[in-house]
């Protein structure tokens, strides 16, 4: 059985890095497939896409807009696997993933299975909330696991494998957007194909990254599932109104002020409290507890509200889902076409050793508004063909939105910080670590970041101790990315303390980010809700922008979004043509 991986993405080349870093430190021996099908994305995936042309087997598929059910159909005719992987691109792929999905298959064959969702350790504060509203047993996400059985599952598609003999038969997924999932899961059971959940075969799902998307996100959800009742009335269950009842329950209780009632809100109180104890203790934060109870809140109201608008216009007024919800519908073409693509030959490469799976947190990025402007100082010229560019800049300064920006353009971004969170994972560095800082740095070989942070904070010598053990580790991690894109006209590094390890000796050129201190303060503060004593302490620590600007050979000063990217697009200008 040869697994081909699908990967529809639409305007999103940061993720797409995040999945693949992962799958390159699978330990999945057998030969296997990554299809990547770009659904007419204005920023495309195509540069970073061939950074890894020489660890995995890719096919990359660049086509007209034409929504993610039918790029994932796209992706499956041209994959040449007999089993089909499916995944959105904001997932993470555990090590094991493929390991785990063959043991099921072995043991208890199926034509499409699903595997649940899970929140990494460095997901944001919003995004554990919006993953504990949507797989808690307290909300739709414990109705939805014990309303379906595990022989019965609808597969979700950001997780979901299905067999080529049952895409070929069912002609895979349709256009309704969100819904494209259950749909194909009953339409599969009607041609006698069977579904289950592979509880072990889960992803780290980023999910929305904030209210409003998610909100909307859900608002669909809920209009989508009276349009799957009306096509499939036997699959329809009860506990599809209960986020309805919810929203019709909290009205009711409302009124029931009026006649002097309140046990009613009591009880609205009383669940969300649970809310608030059983997330506090889960993810062992009050604030992500906090942040749960708006996640749930706004799961039941916009699902809820969703589901009564829908089902008074497909049940009661008769109307059309494609009329009542166009938003709903992607229109399919008769024949998709394909404007580029690529394939890469080369197989996966055998790994030595795992390493931590790399992720952005995308609400830590904070909106960055710059204008640039050159330093005029001597360049240092490069001993490789590959111009290293630094990009750095003070804590809340915005360099890893121009970092972002920069890499949507194709050009390679070494993320400094999040690669050395890979590498103090690495086995002999935590070792090391261990043998410096005592053994209970660590819980069951996992580093505590924590308790290591509490130590080296404030501490020069205990910081020294660590910087010795982990920068000539991240030094060669980065010598061997460098070699990977090394027939590149440019590179860019960003690093925080790019001057202070000594990094910037090996560049040729430094663009510097520099913002004024209280737009730094405030979106540190929001960012890591901490305090403006604790954020000064952290830029103390820190060179100042003077002393920045005096080293680099370009500025981004922070003023306006939209006058960033043309700044930064005039400094990669210069310097791919210099």
């Amino acid at each position: 059985m040869k697994f081909s991986i699908i990967i529809p993405v639409f305007n999103r080349p940061e993720e797409i890095k995040e999945l693949l870093d992962s799958l390159v430190v699978s330990d999945y021996k057998a030969e296997y497939e990554v299809v990547i099908v770009e659904d007419g994305s204005t920023i495309d995936s195509k540069e970073v896409i061939r950074q890894f042309s020489n660890q995995l087997n890719i096919s990359y598929y660049f086509k007209d807009n034409s929504g993610p059910g039918d790029s994932r159909n796209f992706g499956m005719k041209k994959a040449k696997g007999d089993y089909f992987i499916i995944f959105d691109s904001d997932c993470i792929i555990p090590k094991e993933y493929l390991n785990e999905v063959e043991k099921e298959l072995t043991r208890e064959y199926v034509d499409c299975f699903g595997g649940p969702d899970r929140a990494l350790p460095s997901f944001s504060k919003i995004q554990k909330a919006i993953n504990f509203a949507m797989t808690s047993f307290l909300t739709t996400g414990g109705i939805r696991g014990g309303s379906e059985k595990l022989n019965k599952f609808q597969p979700r598609s950001f997780n979901m494998g299905i067999s080529k003999k049952a895409f070929e038969t069912s002609n895979g997924f349709g256009n309704i957007h969100p819904g494209e999932d259950p749909d194909l899961s009953i339409r599969l059971w009607k041609l006698g194909f069977k579904t289950r959940l592979f509880s072990n075969a889960y992803v780290y799902h980023k999910r929305r990254i904030d209210w409003q998307k998610f909100s909307l996100q859900v608002n669909k959800f809920g209009k989508a599932r009276p349009i799957l009742n009306h096509w499939y009335p036997e699959y329809s269950k009860p506990t599809f109104w209960l986020p309805s009842l919810f929203v019709i329950g909290l009205f009711a209780s409302f009124l029931s002020l009026l006649l002097l009632f309140d046990w009613p809100l009591k009880i609205y109180f009383l669940y969300f409290v649970v809310i608030f104890v059983v997330s506090s203790i889960q993810n062992k934060n009050p604030l992500i507890g906090f942040y749960s109870m708006i996640a749930v809140w706004k799961q039941f109201t916009g699902y809820g509200m969703g589901f009564l608008e829908s089902y008074l216009k497909i049940k009661i007024f008769k109307r059309k889902p494609e009329v009542a919800f166009p938003e709903l519908f992607f229109k399919i073409p008769t024949e998709t076409k394909e404007v580029e693509s690529f394939t890469t030959t080369s197989k996966p490469i055998a790994k030595a050793e795992s390493i931590n799976v790399p992720v952005s947190n995308p609400l830590s990025t904070p909106v960055v508004e710059v204008q640039s402007k050159p330093v005029p100082i001597e360049t240092k010229k490069s001993v490789v063909k590959t111009k290293i560019i630094g990009l750095t800049g003070g804590i809340g300064s915005g360099k890893t939105t121009i970092a972002t920006y920069i890499q949507s353009k194709g050009i390679p971004v070494y993320i400094s910080d999040t690669e050395a969170k890979k590498v103090m994972e690495q086995p002999e560095i935590i070792a090391k670590i261990n043998a410096t800082f005592n053994d209970d740095i660590t819980t069951n070989n996992v580093l505590d970041r924590q308790k290591l942070a509490s130590i080296v904070f404030g501490n020069p010598e205990k910081l020294k101790q660590l910087n010795a053990i982990v920068h000539p580790a991240v030094k060669i991690h980065f010598d061997n990315w460098l070699k990977q894109n090394q027939n590149r006209p440019i590179i860019v590094k960003e690093a925080a303390i790019l001057f202070e390890s000594g990094s910037y000796k090996d560049c040729d050129a430094i663009i510097s980010v520099i913002t004024p201190l209280e737009t730094r303060i405030e979106r540190v503060i929001q960012r890591d809700t901490t305090t403006r004593d604790k954020v000064l302490q952290r830029i103390n620590n820190q060179i100042t922008d003077e002393e920045r600007i005096a080293k680099s050979n370009y500025i981004i000063k922070n003023e306006s979004l939209d006058e960033a990217k043309k700044q930064t697009d005039q400094i990669l200008n210069l310097l791919e043509n210099n």
